[in-house]
């Protein structure tokens, strides 16, 4: 009866893959520094981190 006890703590974690270029939904909250394009097409950088909120997705660079 102790075993069981001891073993309801023990969780398996478990590593899935993705592919290159696939998009991934964010699971937690993250703070990064993004670009963005501007209303002339051009990259622009933003001078400090932005938090991006769970839930949204990161995509890759269009090639």
């Amino acid at each position: 009866m102790a075993g069981l006890l001891v073993c309801m703590g023990c969780q398996r974690t478990r590593v899935i893959l993705v592919p290159d270029g696939d998009p991934v939904m964010l699971a937690y909250p993250v703070k990064a520094k993004v670009y963005a394009f501007d209303a002339q097409g051009n990259m622009t950088g933003y001078p400090s981190k932005i938090e991006i909120p769970a839930g949204w997705y990161a995509l890759p660079k269009r090639k």
